[in-house]
Parts: structure tokens; sequence; C-alpha cells
């Protein structure tokens, strides 16, 4: 489950950086819907995830690797390119550890584009004010239970710097829809006295990172 916008963002972003037809590892690939665009697109997809019951591109064998394991041993001898890891990070104990392990599989010049919820958008910095909570991390929320690791953009990226990777792009898409009018009135709030480092920090509901191994 992502948010619209998102996969098309992460497309377009591997587009530009990774030749047509290396292998991409989509490495949290839910049902199959960021694999079949990628697919599409004319790259050559490795998916996995550890839950296969909704998976829908049956031309594609979905492994099912745990990603709080030493999962890099897995993959490492496939001959990956560039990783797609999409709201997936959240997820996780330990995300230093995540994108060290990452780290191994891909060769130097090679990439990993990562996504995590924008909790720093105006909708979460609204939200927070109001409840002391942010988008995504709401406990009675779509998510409850599932996202445990809040990660701030500027965190993402302090981690990612500390485990080797270097960073190519910050920016962020997957567009909000169905806010209630209180989301909407806080989210108007936090737009007006807010301070952006980013384009698109203020408006977009994900954090979008393009980092390279160098």
């Amino acid at each position: 489950m992502c948010l619209p916008g998102l996969h098309e963002a992460v497309v377009d972003q591997v587009s530009m950086r990774v030749q047509s037809a290396r292998r991409v590892l989509d490495i949290a690939a839910g049902a199959g819907a960021l694999t079949r665009r990628l697919i599409d697109a004319g790259f050559s997809v490795l998916a996995n995830d550890v839950d296969g019951s909704d998976w829908s591109v049956p031309e594609i064998d979905l492994m099912s690797v745990d990603l709080n394991t030493d999962f890099a041993e897995a993959f490492a001898p496939l001959a990956v390119e560039a990783i797609t890891a999409i709201e997936v990070i959240e997820h996780l104990e330990n995300p230093r550890e995540f994108l060290r392990r990452c780290r191994r599989i891909v060769p130097d010049g090679g990439f990993m584009f990562v996504s995590t919820p924008n909790v720093t958008s105006a909708a979460s910095r609204g939200m927070f004010l109001r409840s002391g909570r942010t988008v995504f991390f709401d406990k009675s929320g779509p998510c409850a239970g599932d996202h445990i690791t809040l990660l701030p953009w500027w965190l993402l990226a302090e981690h990612a710097e500390s485990t080797g990777w270097q960073i190519a792009e910050i920016s962020f898409a997957g567009r909000y829809e169905n806010l209630g009018f209180k989301a909407r009135l806080g989210r108007l709030a936090a737009s007006l006295v807010g301070r952006w480092d980013h384009p698109g920090e203020r408006k977009f509901g994900c954090t979008l990172m393009t980092l390279c191994r160098r």
C-alpha cells in the first residue's frame, strides 16, 4: 500500500539513473505493483517479500527473504545493479543495518531507491500539533502496529551517509487524498508557519531518496 504517485516517481528515478534491461531488485515487493511498472519500463526485475499471499506478477518467481536477517548473502550473487526499497525501512528494526546490507548487494556505481513516510510534511506537522502523533505512525490509523521506525528525511540522510552511501538526490512524492477537515486545517496552519528545506517536503507524503554506492 502506498500513496498515489509514489511508484511513478520511483520508476522515473530508476529510469533516469539505471540503464534499461539491467537487473533491479524490488526488495519489499508486496503485491507486485512496482515490480510490474519496472518490468514495463524495460528492467529485469527480481522481487522479494516475506508475504506472497497477494502476489500478482506470475511471470516473476517471488523470493521470500526476511529483511531483519543477514539478507545480503541471498542477493549479492545475483548481479543486481539497483535496489528499490519502497515503504519498507519504517517496518524494520534496524535501519542502519538494513542500509549496510543493501550496500553489499550492488556494485560500485549501483543505486538504491528508498522511500519512507514524510513525517515532516505540512499534514504531518499539523497532525503532530493536534495529537502528538505523525502521519502513518498513528496507532489508530491504517498502518497501526506495522510502522515501528520513524525517519524524518534528515535522519534517513544521516543513516545513509553513515553506512557508506552517497546521496544522489532527495525528493518527495505521493499525494495525500481524502484528508478530513481537521487534517486540512492543520496542514494549512503548518504550511503558513513552517520552514521547508527541500522542494516538495511541505506537500508530499513520502520521502524518496536516491543513493549511490561509491
